[in-house]
Protein backbone atom coordinates (compact mmCIF):
# COMPACT_ATOMS: atom_id res chain seq x y z
CA UNK A 1 0.00 0.00 0.00
CA UNK A 2 1.50 3.40 -0.99
CA UNK A 3 2.79 5.56 1.82
CA UNK A 4 1.61 9.17 1.91
CA UNK A 5 4.20 11.77 2.88
CA UNK A 6 4.19 15.55 3.12
CA UNK A 7 6.68 17.62 1.14
CA UNK A 8 7.13 21.37 1.67
CA UNK A 9 7.80 23.27 -1.54
CA UNK A 10 9.51 26.68 -1.38
CA UNK A 11 8.40 29.15 -4.03
CA UNK A 12 9.51 32.73 -4.78
CA UNK A 13 7.56 35.70 -3.43
CA UNK A 14 6.26 36.74 -6.85
CA UNK A 15 4.26 33.48 -7.23
CA UNK A 16 0.54 34.46 -7.32
CA UNK A 17 -1.78 32.70 -4.88
CA UNK A 18 -3.78 31.32 -7.81
CA UNK A 19 -0.62 29.64 -9.13
CA UNK A 20 0.72 28.19 -5.87
CA UNK A 21 -0.75 24.71 -6.28
CA UNK A 22 0.31 24.27 -9.91
CA UNK A 23 3.78 25.73 -9.35
CA UNK A 24 4.37 23.46 -6.35
CA UNK A 25 3.13 20.39 -8.23
CA UNK A 26 5.43 21.21 -11.15
CA UNK A 27 8.41 21.57 -8.82
CA UNK A 28 7.63 18.22 -7.21
CA UNK A 29 7.05 16.48 -10.54
CA UNK A 30 10.53 17.62 -11.64
CA UNK A 31 11.91 15.38 -8.87
CA UNK A 32 10.02 12.41 -10.39
CA UNK A 33 7.72 12.20 -7.39
CA UNK A 34 3.94 12.05 -7.75
CA UNK A 35 1.95 14.84 -6.07
CA UNK A 36 -1.40 13.90 -4.55
CA UNK A 37 -2.52 17.49 -4.01
CA UNK A 38 -2.16 20.30 -1.46
CA UNK A 39 -2.64 19.40 2.20
CA UNK A 40 -3.53 21.57 5.20
CA UNK A 41 -0.13 21.46 6.87
CA UNK A 42 0.51 25.03 8.04
CA UNK A 43 -0.96 26.76 11.06
CA UNK A 44 -2.38 30.19 10.32
CA UNK A 45 -2.48 32.71 13.14
CA UNK A 46 -4.99 35.25 11.83
CA UNK A 47 -8.30 35.46 9.98
CA UNK A 48 -7.03 38.40 7.94
CA UNK A 49 -5.31 38.10 4.57
CA UNK A 50 -6.84 34.65 3.97
CA UNK A 51 -7.03 35.54 0.27
CA UNK A 52 -3.23 35.15 0.20
CA UNK A 53 -3.40 31.56 1.46
CA UNK A 54 -3.85 28.29 -0.39
CA UNK A 55 -6.89 26.35 0.80
CA UNK A 56 -7.35 28.04 4.20
CA UNK A 57 -9.58 25.95 6.44
CA UNK A 58 -10.22 26.84 10.09
CA UNK A 59 -6.71 27.17 11.58
CA UNK A 60 -4.70 25.55 8.78
CA UNK A 61 -3.73 26.22 5.18
CA UNK A 62 -1.88 24.35 2.45
CA UNK A 63 0.41 27.29 1.81
CA UNK A 64 1.01 30.98 1.43
CA UNK A 65 3.56 33.70 2.25
CA UNK A 66 5.74 32.83 5.21
CA UNK A 67 4.68 35.97 7.05
CA UNK A 68 1.04 34.71 6.93
CA UNK A 69 1.92 31.27 8.31
CA UNK A 70 2.26 30.71 12.05
CA UNK A 71 5.46 28.64 11.96
CA UNK A 72 6.28 29.31 15.62
CA UNK A 73 2.98 27.76 16.66
CA UNK A 74 3.77 24.72 14.52
CA UNK A 75 7.11 24.32 16.29
CA UNK A 76 5.50 24.47 19.72
CA UNK A 77 2.68 22.07 18.84
CA UNK A 78 5.03 19.51 17.29
CA UNK A 79 7.48 19.72 20.19
CA UNK A 80 4.65 19.14 22.67
CA UNK A 81 3.22 16.24 20.67
CA UNK A 82 6.59 14.53 20.48
CA UNK A 83 7.21 15.12 24.19
CA UNK A 84 3.86 13.53 25.04
CA UNK A 85 4.49 10.61 22.68
CA UNK A 86 7.89 10.03 24.34
CA UNK A 87 6.23 9.86 27.77
CA UNK A 88 3.78 7.22 26.53
CA UNK A 89 6.63 5.32 24.86
CA UNK A 90 8.70 5.42 28.06
CA UNK A 91 5.86 3.83 30.01
CA UNK A 92 5.20 1.21 27.35
CA UNK A 93 8.82 0.02 27.14
CA UNK A 94 9.64 0.40 30.84
CA UNK A 95 11.78 -2.53 31.97
CA UNK A 96 12.90 -3.55 28.48
CA UNK A 97 16.45 -3.35 27.21
CA UNK A 98 17.50 -0.88 24.50
CA UNK A 99 16.80 -2.30 21.06
CA UNK A 100 18.68 -2.20 17.77
CA UNK A 101 16.96 -0.34 14.89
CA UNK A 102 15.73 -2.26 11.87
CA UNK A 103 18.40 -0.86 9.55
CA UNK A 104 21.08 -2.81 11.45
CA UNK A 105 19.31 -6.10 10.68
CA UNK A 106 18.69 -5.02 7.10
CA UNK A 107 22.37 -4.16 6.59
CA UNK A 108 23.34 -7.61 7.85
CA UNK A 109 20.89 -9.18 5.41
CA UNK A 110 22.26 -7.15 2.49
CA UNK A 111 25.81 -8.15 3.40
CA UNK A 112 24.98 -11.88 3.16
CA UNK A 113 21.44 -12.60 1.88
CA UNK A 114 22.05 -16.34 1.61
CA UNK A 115 23.13 -16.85 5.21
CA UNK A 116 20.88 -14.18 6.67
CA UNK A 117 17.58 -14.02 4.74
CA UNK A 118 15.22 -11.07 5.03
CA UNK A 119 12.62 -13.14 6.88
CA UNK A 120 15.16 -13.90 9.61
CA UNK A 121 16.18 -10.21 9.84
CA UNK A 122 12.56 -9.18 10.29
CA UNK A 123 11.89 -11.93 12.83
CA UNK A 124 14.91 -11.11 14.97
CA UNK A 125 14.16 -7.38 14.86
CA UNK A 126 10.57 -7.90 16.01
CA UNK A 127 11.64 -10.41 18.66
CA UNK A 128 13.46 -7.71 20.66
CA UNK A 129 11.50 -7.07 23.85
CA UNK A 130 11.37 -3.30 23.32
CA UNK A 131 10.09 -3.61 19.75
CA UNK A 132 7.60 -6.28 20.80
CA UNK A 133 6.28 -3.95 23.51
CA UNK A 134 5.82 -1.12 20.98
CA UNK A 135 4.12 -3.36 18.43
CA UNK A 136 1.81 -4.77 21.07
CA UNK A 137 0.83 -1.29 22.21
CA UNK A 138 0.25 -0.15 18.61
CA UNK A 139 -2.12 -3.09 18.11
CA UNK A 140 -4.37 -2.00 21.00
CA UNK A 141 -7.76 -0.67 19.81
CA UNK A 142 -7.79 1.96 22.57
CA UNK A 143 -4.21 3.21 22.23
CA UNK A 144 -3.65 6.89 22.98
CA UNK A 145 -1.11 7.50 20.21
CA UNK A 146 0.87 5.40 17.71
CA UNK A 147 4.50 4.72 18.59
CA UNK A 148 6.39 4.50 15.23
CA UNK A 149 9.05 1.82 15.40
CA UNK A 150 11.01 3.86 12.84
CA UNK A 151 11.47 6.44 15.63
CA UNK A 152 13.28 3.92 17.85
CA UNK A 153 16.68 5.63 17.79
CA UNK A 154 15.13 9.02 18.52
CA UNK A 155 13.01 7.62 21.36
CA UNK A 156 16.12 6.06 22.91
CA UNK A 157 17.99 9.39 22.63
CA UNK A 158 15.80 10.81 25.40
CA UNK A 159 12.77 13.04 25.90
CA UNK A 160 14.44 16.35 25.04
CA UNK A 161 16.12 15.01 21.90
CA UNK A 162 12.86 13.47 20.71
CA UNK A 163 10.88 16.65 21.40
CA UNK A 164 13.48 18.70 19.50
CA UNK A 165 13.18 16.28 16.59
CA UNK A 166 9.47 17.07 16.48
CA UNK A 167 10.14 20.79 16.47
CA UNK A 168 12.64 20.49 13.62
CA UNK A 169 10.26 18.31 11.58
CA UNK A 170 7.20 20.52 12.00
CA UNK A 171 7.58 22.80 8.97
CA UNK A 172 9.62 20.85 6.38
CA UNK A 173 7.77 17.56 6.86
CA UNK A 174 9.11 14.45 5.15
CA UNK A 175 10.86 16.34 2.36
CA UNK A 176 11.54 19.82 1.04
CA UNK A 177 12.04 21.37 -2.38
CA UNK A 178 14.24 24.45 -2.17
CA UNK A 179 13.85 27.68 -4.11
CA UNK A 180 16.45 26.49 -6.60
CA UNK A 181 14.67 23.15 -7.11
CA UNK A 182 16.81 20.85 -4.95
CA UNK A 183 14.98 17.98 -3.26
CA UNK A 184 15.96 17.48 0.38
CA UNK A 185 14.94 14.37 2.31
CA UNK A 186 16.38 11.76 4.65
CA UNK A 187 18.08 9.01 2.68
CA UNK A 188 17.03 6.33 5.19
CA UNK A 189 15.30 5.79 8.55
CA UNK A 190 18.61 6.19 10.35
CA UNK A 191 18.49 9.00 12.89
CA UNK A 192 21.73 10.50 11.55
CA UNK A 193 20.23 10.70 8.05
CA UNK A 194 17.04 12.24 9.38
CA UNK A 195 18.99 14.87 11.32
CA UNK A 196 21.18 15.67 8.30
CA UNK A 197 18.05 16.34 6.25
CA UNK A 198 16.44 18.47 8.94
CA UNK A 199 19.62 20.49 9.41
CA UNK A 200 19.76 21.23 5.67
CA UNK A 201 16.04 22.08 5.61
CA UNK A 202 16.30 24.45 8.56
CA UNK A 203 19.29 26.18 7.01
CA UNK A 204 17.35 26.75 3.80
CA UNK A 205 14.28 28.01 5.65
CA UNK A 206 16.54 30.52 7.37
CA UNK A 207 17.54 32.01 4.01
CA UNK A 208 13.97 32.69 2.85
CA UNK A 209 12.28 36.07 2.79
CA UNK A 210 9.10 36.53 4.88
CA UNK A 211 7.29 37.05 1.56
CA UNK A 212 8.51 33.83 -0.03
CA UNK A 213 5.87 31.12 -0.31
CA UNK A 214 5.62 27.68 1.24
CA UNK A 215 3.26 25.00 -0.08
CA UNK A 216 2.62 21.58 1.46
CA UNK A 217 1.89 18.71 -0.93
CA UNK A 218 0.89 15.16 -0.11
CA UNK A 219 2.88 12.63 -2.15
CA UNK A 220 2.69 8.94 -2.81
Amino acid sequence: MPTTTVVTVCLPKDTPTSKLATAAAAALAATLRTPAGPVGHFTIGTRWHRNELLQPWQDTAAGGPILRLHLAAMHIAARNTYWYRWLIWHRVVDGTRPAQPYWMFLDRHKADPAKYPLSKAQQQYRAQARIAAMLTYNALPNKIIVLPTSHLEAFQAGAHAYAHLGLLSAVPGDGMITLDGRYLAATSDRLTDRLSYLDAAQQHLGTLSPRDRLVALATR
